[in-house]
């Protein structure tokens, strides 16, 4: 994929990492958007994605990873729907444990990838790679030490 744009912030907590997924959630997350998170187990993408959850006004406790579920959904309430461009419901789709790309295709994951009403996010993005709609904004966490990570933010010049 083509980037454009990129940012790097830093966390050095978990719950710094959280706010960071909020911050990212207010700016980036939008109707239509589709968010790739990248890192190894453990990073903090789960922290980083309850924070967009909390920035949408979702109960970032109902947020876990959907491991064995292709993706879990939820329903953005009405009072975090600011004029016509938050989302409506937030898909959170996990690719850890397919190994083939058309795996997903037939579970019919071309909904989540050009979501009209909501807003996409995808762990493990390396899978389904060649799926990811072009203005995907890409997200990848690196742990720089057992508490800290470089978050590096990339944006295409469509998103």
């Amino acid at each position: 994929m083509d980037y454009s744009h990129a940012h790097v912030w830093h966390s050095h907590s978990e719950a710094e990492t959280v706010r960071l997924g909020e911050q990212f959630g207010r700016h980036y997350v939008k109707r239509g958007t589709v968010v790739s998170v990248r890192g190894e187990l453990g990073a903090g993408k789960t922290h980083f994605i309850k924070g967009i959850a909390r920035a949408l006004g979702i109960d970032e406790r109902a947020l876990t990873s959907p491991t064995f579920a292709l993706a879990h959904e939820f329903e953005v309430p009405a009072a975090a729907m600011h004029g016509q461009t938050n989302p409506e419901r937030l898909f959170h789709l996990d690719c850890y444990r397919f190994e083939r790309p058309k795996e997903l295709l037939e579970l019919g994951i071309e909904d989540y990838l050009y979501p009209q009403q909501a807003a996409t996010i995808i762990e493990w993005p390396e899978r389904i790679e060649a799926y990811l709609p072009a203005t995907a904004v890409d997200v990848e966490i690196r742990p720089t030490s057992e508490t800290s990570r470089e978050l590096l933010i990339r944006e295409s010049e469509k998103a």
